[in-house]
């Protein structure tokens, strides 16, 4: 009975956190060496010895660059945009 109950938490627990890990990660970005000066496309930052040049990136290779998402057009104005200025 209780190895029944340690899977049905196990399989509980990866239904609900599964989703939440399985989230894309945020764009690449190109960092280049302090000393050296070697340029590198990287996700995070690597340690103090590099500086965060452009980005983010869509591609591994730092070649598209990844776009904000527009604004959504469908919602309501914001009711203190519609009061008269003073």
């Amino acid at each position: 009975m209780k190895l029944i109950a340690a899977f049905a938490f196990a399989l509980g627990t990866a239904l609900i956190c599964g989703p939440a890990l399985s989230q894309p990660t945020g764009g690449f970005y190109l960092f280049k060496h302090k000393d050296n000066g070697k340029i590198v496309c990287f996700q995070q930052v690597i340690n103090s010895d590099w500086d965060r040049l452009s980005g983010p990136f869509r591609d591994a290779e730092c070649k598209i660059e990844q776009k904000p998402k527009p604004a959504r057009g469908d919602l309501p104005a914001n009711p203190l945009d519609l009061a008269p200025r003073k």
